[in-house]
């Protein structure tokens, strides 16, 4: 049978055996209630046949007193007496008549003899009242010959036994009562275990047919899970196994899709692989190309917003007998050397915060304060200059003899990118120009500065002051040469950076130093070879 015609004969049987039941407490009910009725008709017989009795009572001693009188001195007693018997008879007629009309077929006959000797009884005593205080020899002979025998015979014998079979009904009736009830629960106690029992073994049917399907299902679902392929042995022509041959298709079909997934995973890892390494080459790229700042805003909006900056330093070299170089080099040395001296300075550069904008020819171009702004600039400037000279000088025996000019200012300029071929981040303004002529107005393996970034380190280097007509102007410029580090800020060489040197740049800057150049260049700013 299949799962679901299961389910619905479970639920058809369940509901019929609730209507069986529901069916069967009514017709219990409608038994006790029929008993109940007829044992208060019984009990409400025996009230009215004892009502009877005793209003028959009441009229024979109220009959039998009467007569205990003196017939000349009670006249007008005897007809007040006569309508109150009247008036009592006619009432206990009235009850006959209604137990009568309750009564059935059994208690009928009895009823009907009672009934007559009480109507002769009451024609008795309506003579005996008419004769008392007229004739009373005929009311004495009516009330002994007839009034007296009927009322003995239905007092004591026909009432009694009237009551005694209405006793005898009222117990029928409630031994009755109590077979019904008793039968009422026992059928139905009976009847709900029963039902309880059918419904229980179908519902047990029922949840063994689904649960063991279900558990067939579980390792299935547990493979699949983990990424296996796996298949149910359910071989049920029902649902259940319909659903696992269903299952079973779609877990193929899922372990297929896995295997192509993965290959389509690998594929994109390689692909994501591949583009994330040209992603990082091209970010890598960008920014040697710009600064950190300056790249995530070309990447982010795709241009980058010129800036006005009013305090940084720029620095500017200038080999010093190149010209006569190319003459006598290879092109290839020629560019091997540049390459050796420029990568050098990109390294000190960047120890010391310095961003490198450009090289032309022989010339290398830097700056202090830009992109963020940074208040040390002109003494880290001063600073990289010094190992600048340093590395070239390092490099003489091995390479032609060059020597280096280095002049730094310290001004305003406009920061920005322009092109879109070939971009670079520059500077413009005057502040690059008088950089550039205080590089020229250099000596060799000096460090030039303006009079502005003079003001800025004087704190930190000794400096000496020499005053430069410079041909392209025509006036008098303003120079000071580094001499080195302040005699104070160095005098204890155990340890480097001096420890005065760094109290006073941490005082100055509020951060400690990015580096700090080679011990004899740290003493002398001078360093001719």
């Amino acid at each position: 049978m299949r799962l679901k015609s299961l389910i619905q004969f479970s639920l058809f049987t369940i509901l019929s055996l609730f209507a069986l039941n529901f069916a069967l407490n009514f017709w219990n009910e409608h038994q006790k209630s029929q008993a109940v009725e007829q044992l208060q008709l019984e009990t409400k017989l025996l009230a009215v046949t004892t009502s009877i009795k005793q209003g028959i009572v009441d009229i024979q001693k109220q009959v039998t007193r009467l007569g205990q009188l003196p017939q000349d001195s009670v006249p007008a007693l005897g007809a007040m007496e006569k309508d109150r018997v009247e008036a009592q008879s006619a009432r206990v007629a009235g009850e006959i008549t209604r137990l009568k009309s309750m009564a059935d077929e059994a208690l009928l006959p009895k009823v009907n003899a009672m009934q007559a000797r009480f109507m002769e009884l009451s024609a008795s005593w309506h003579l005996f009242y008419n004769h008392f205080g007229n004739d009373s020899a005929q009311a004495m002979t009516e009330f002994v010959l007839h009034a007296e025998p009927y009322s003995q015979q239905l007092i004591y014998q026909d009432l009694p036994a009237l009551e005694a079979f209405e006793s005898e009904q009222i117990e029928r009736a409630r031994q009755h009562l109590q077979a019904v009830e008793w039968w009422s629960e026992r059928t139905a106690l009976t009847f709900f275990v029963i039902s309880l029992l059918i419904a229980l073994s179908f519902a047990i049917r029922v949840y063994r047919r689904v649960v063991d399907g279900m558990r067939a299902f579980a390792p299935g679902v547990a493979t699949v899970r983990e990424g296996g392929e796996a298949r149910i042995g359910l071989q049920s022509k029902d649902e259940l196994g319909e659903i696992a041959a269903a299952f079973n298709t779609i877990s193929n079909d899922l372990h297929d899709s896995r295997k192509q997934c993965s290959v389509l995973e690998q594929d994109l890892a390689e692909r994501n692989a591949e583009v994330e390494s040209q992603r990082g080459e091209s970010q890598s790229l960008l920014r040697n190309i710009l600064p950190a700042t300056v790249a995530e805003e070309f990447r982010s909006k795709g241009m980058v917003q010129p800036k006005y900056l009013e305090d940084v330093t720029i620095l500017f070299t200038d080999f010093v007998g190149f010209s006569a170089s190319t003459e006598k080099l290879a092109a290839e040395d020629l560019v091997h050397m540049l390459h050796d001296y420029f990568s050098a300075f990109d390294e000190i550069c960047a120890r010391y915060g310095m961003e490198k904008l450009k090289t032309i020819g022989d010339s290398y171009m830097c700056a202090g304060g830009l992109p963020e702004r940074n208040p040390s600039h002109p003494v880290d400037a001063v600073m990289a200059a010094m190992e600048i000279i340093e590395a070239v000088n390092e490099r003489s025996n091995r390479n032609p003899n060059w020597s280096i000019r280095i002049g730094i200012h310290t001004g305003h300029v406009i920061a920005g990118m322009v092109g879109t071929q070939k971009f670079a981040y520059d500077i413009w303004g005057e502040s690059v120009n008088y950089a550039s002529r205080v590089e020229s107005s250099g000596e060799p393996n000096r460090i030039a500065l303006s009079a502005q970034t003079h003001g800025r380190i004087k704190d930190f280097f000794e400096c000496e002051k020499r005053v430069k007509t410079h041909s392209k102007v025509s006036h008098k410029m303003e120079l000071y040469f580094v001499n080195g580090f302040t005699h104070s800020l160095v005098e204890d060489t155990k340890q480097m950076p001096p420890e005065a040197f760094v109290r006073r740049y941490r005082g100055y800057f509020q951060k400690e130093p990015p580096s700090f150049p080679p011990l004899r260049t740290a003493l002398s700013g001078k360093t001719e070879k």
